[in-house]
């Protein structure tokens, strides 16, 4: 292996790395300037008596055939259930409580839980008539609530506007049986003949919000799930918030941001969920908020309002970020899912996973034969990449000579290089492709098996779950390079499969290396192993097991192909000794 080729694999292995770290701490994409309206790191105190946002009720008597519980003032909670999911709504600020997938189980074998709150939390889909940032507690005010039907919930109660004039306020939610998507019905309707509505404070009329944090909560405590707040327009998921759940909050990230505009639709998502909410087409102030740690609220304000009463419609999705489903409902949800860059490979390399999986049963299986399709794919290029690294291996004598000869005249030594190199017919970095290949494969890989929720909670050997480490046991210490802080705490993960790669990666360099005597070339072969070692130490399990496994055929692919050139006489796989280390 020649200086050339060292730097070339150092340049693409940096890129590796860097790849790495954007993914574990990613930076905050900057807003376009005409989309900030508010960054604020204080959290904003609300106007005096308004204590929760809203405006002061009216107390008069509910009109003859509106039908309301026996004792509205207490809370009730009202269960629906659907195919996909049940909800609870209290009729404590006519919120949801709790939103459980049932096609998904969490580690304890129930039903996912996306709502994770605690007592004085702002909940999903609480109606506050005031901006977010001006929102502090949850709204606890209790609504009435009338049955329409099996799957369809109206929660209402009567206010007074800016100049004390009542109406009704309405949220209606309607779950379709068979479907992921639930719309919420938004009115206002004025309780006297005559006269327009004014409900206005800073500029809004109202405030639906969603928030605290997206489950599940065993996954939003670790430091794999990655919480981004955005909106979705001209085709493309423009991330305005994320920040690592369970982590600290870094500074810089703990903003409010809101922004005025006509959008396609808004969301925030995790890992393996999204909550994606489709307005009717109107311009409303959209409200992203991470102050708090741990806490990601979004908000959707309708502008203050003069006249009648009005009437708003809100789409939203809640469930798995699967890229059949999301694409199936048409809104682009999938565009929040990662490897943009490289879709197509993402796509191909979910559709072998798939595919595997269908004939075996076994996600680790599908991942080890999808190993070893990838890899006689790209055989005929790795056959010629070792075929070139033999011949640079043969031509050492005359390369080593030259840079002897032509030691003090680098310009010289490189012509001359260049010259022999054309006329023995080798290219120096062919023996770089096949790793120059895995580059996107690997980035396909990462983005695939980090992001499939399919992997999720999925066993192979003693993996416990293919999307995460293969961690046997954690320490509570923070071991530098392996080692992560969850809030003050420090931990570090003992996990097999990074071991077992290293070795491998160990075998293979060292099995493909050329020059051994040269100590820059021996370093690099035990170079390497080890900085992959602290590369894949945290990444899925089920990337490290792709790589392991293709390191175990690379080794015996190695040995196929020596025999072959045995056979044709080319020149055989053995380190070529220096004169110097001859003499020895």
């Amino acid at each position: 292996m020649d200086k050339n080729t060292i730097i070339a694999i150092v340049v693409i292995f940096f890129l590796v790395m860097l790849f790495q770290f954007l993914f574990l701490r990613p930076k905050l994409e900057q807003a376009y300037k005409q989309d900030v309206a508010v960054t604020t790191e204080e959290k904003a105190e609300p106007e005096k008596g308004t204590g929760t946002g809203k405006l002061p009720e009216v107390l008069s008597a509910i009109p003859e055939g509106e039908v309301s519980p026996a004792e509205p003032d207490i809370e009730q909670v009202i269960l629906v259930e659907t195919q996909h999911y049940t909800v609870q709504i209290s009729t404590a600020g006519a919120s949801v409580l709790s939103f459980r997938l049932k096609d998904y189980v969490d580690q304890d074998g129930k039903p996912i839980e996306l709502i994770h709150h605690e007592g004085g939390d702002i909940l999903p889909f609480e109606v506050h008539f005031d901006r977010l940032k001006n929102v502090t507690n949850g709204d606890r005010i209790i609504y009435h609530v009338h049955k329409d039907s099996d799957d369809v919930f109206t929660f209402y109660r009567d206010f007074v506007d800016n100049n004390g004039n009542p109406f009704r306020f309405r949220k209606t939610y309607i779950f379709p049986k068979e479907e992921f998507m639930f719309e919420l019905k938004i009115s206002v309707q004025p309780l006297v003949e005559g006269g327009d509505l004014y409900i206005n404070r800073d500029n809004v009329a109202y405030t639906l919000v969603w928030g605290p944090e997206l489950g599940p909560v065993s996954v939003v405590r670790s430091r794999y799930n990655v919480t981004m707040q955005g909106y979705h327009e001209n085709g493309k998921f423009h991330k305005v918030l994320r920040g690592a759940g369970g982590c600290s909050l870094r500074r810089m990230e703990a903003r409010y941001i809101e922004i005025s505009r006509v959008v396609d639709w808004v969301g925030i998502t995790n890992r393996y969920f999204l909550v994606g909410i489709v307005p009717d087409h109107k311009n409303y102030i959209f409200s992203f908020d991470q102050r708090t740690q741990g806490k990601y609220f979004l908000g959707i304000s309708g502008t203050y309002h003069r006249g009648r009463g009005f009437e708003d419609t809100f789409r939203v999705y809640t469930g798995p970020k699967e890229r059949k489903i999301l694409k199936s409902y048409g809104y682009n949800f999938e565009s929040v899912m990662s490897g943009r860059l490289l879709k197509p490979v993402v796509i191909f390399l979910e559709w072998m996973i798939h595919s595997f999986y269908k004939l075996t049963g076994s996600y680790g299986i599908a991942i080890i034969l999808m190993t070893i399709a990838i890899k006689i794919i790209l055989h005929p290029l790795t056959y010629k990449s070792f075929q070139s690294m033999r011949r640079m291996s043969a031509l050492q004598p005359k390369i080593n000579e030259i840079r002897e000869r032509y030691k003090n005249n680098p310009q010289q030594m490189n012509r001359e290089m260049q010259a022999l190199y054309r006329k023995e017919k080798v290219n120096p970095m062919g023996g770089c492709l096949p790793m120059l290949l895995q580059l996107p494969i690997f980035y396909g890989l990462y983005t695939a098996l980090s992001n499939m929720i399919e992997l999720r909670n999925q066993a192979f050997l003693w993996i416990r779950d293919l999307s995460l480490p293969d961690t046997v046991a954690t320490l509570k210490t923070s071991i530098p390079l392996l080692g992560y802080r969850i809030e003050n705490q420090g931990y570090t993960d003992i996990n097999i499969l990074p071991f077992i790669m290293t070795a491998t990666t160990l075998l293979q360099s060292r099995l493909t290396s050329g020059d051994q005597s040269n100590q820059q070339s021996r370093m690099m072969t035990y170079l390497f192993p080890i900085i992959f070692f602290f590369i894949f130490w945290n990444m899925p399990s089920g990337l490290v097991l792709y790589w392991t496994i293709q390191n175990v055929l690379t080794i015996a692919q190695q040995y196929l192909i020596d025999y072959r050139f045995k056979k044709k006489g080319i020149a055989p796989a053995v380190p070529v000794k220096s004169e110097k280390s001859k003499k020895r």
